[in-house]
């Protein structure tokens, strides 16, 4: 009999409240090493909260989260934070605008005590494909590119096993986007990361994500494949309005 192998992240009935008002609501997936899950939804659906919920930037009122089978505590400590990190959408506003680039990387490496920060930060900045000339700028003398592959590099220094990543093209322009979509998913094929995308762009999460997750009044309403996505297989209004109106009949969603 074949093993099953058990998600690399698991997350189980995991609900969130913002006073007395549940804004996730019960959400459950999981997301195999080298997997790829993409969240879209309206504005205020709450999939950047479920995001958040997942990094442990928000606390929660019910459910868990699991890596490798561990079930992560609230409130994280370090060694649980380092298992996943998370990227943003503002690339300006989540670096320190006071700390040269290398700074900026040296610090996760300081809070975990991980030594050779030196070397460290030199391999992550070839493997996010920036100049070692990089480190001595501040975030204001980048490029938004740039400044979202250091946030990238940022993240991978504590060798995290899931990304988590909050619409991390929407700032940029169109070409730029490609470049860095293409590097997200270089970076999961070579390192077996396991990524949760939450985006509003449905071409990107197609083309990103084996399976796709829409989100509605807090809770998941339908799951679709990539290929049931290129087929337009969608059974729930939500995914048919999202579907309708932002993926055209002839943007096909490929893999990267």
């Amino acid at each position: 009999m074949a093993r099953v192998t058990a998600p690399l992240l698991s997350v189980q009935d995991l609900s969130v409240a913002h006073g007395q008002v549940l804004t996730v609501r019960g959400v459950s997936f999981a997301v195999a090493a080298g997997a790829s899950l993409g969240i879209v939804g309206e504005s205020g659906c709450g999939k950047s909260t479920l995001l958040r919920a997942v990094a442990g930037l928000v606390p929660i009122v019910a459910g868990q989260v699991a890596v490798l089978e561990q079930v992560l505590p609230t409130p994280r400590q370090k060694q649980h934070r380092r298992l996943l990190q998370i990227v943003f959408q503002d690339s300006l506003a989540a670096l320190n605008p006071t700390l040269t680039i290398a700074a900026s990387l040296r610090e996760p490496l300081a809070i975990h005590r991980l030594g050779d920060a030196g070397q460290r930060v030199a391999r992550v900045l070839d493997a996010v494909g920036l100049p070692q000339a990089v480190r001595f700028r501040f975030p204001h003398q980048l490029s938004g590119g740039q400044r979202q592959r250091v946030c990238i590099a940022r993240a991978l220094l504590v060798e995290p096993r899931v990304l988590l990543l909050d619409e991390p093209t929407s700032a940029l322009d169109i070409s730029v986007q490609a470049e860095v979509l293409n590097l997200l998913a270089e970076l999961r094929r070579d390192l077996g990361l396991a990524y949760v995308l939450v985006s509003h762009d449905l071409a990107v999460v197609g083309q990103m994500c084996e399976q796709l997750a829409v989100m509605a009044g807090g809770t998941i309403v339908e799951t679709l494949t990539r290929t049931q996505l290129v087929a337009r297989a969608a059974h729930h209004p939500v995914t048919r309005a999202l579907l309708a109106a932002g993926m055209p009949s002839g943007d096909i969603p490929r893999e990267i």
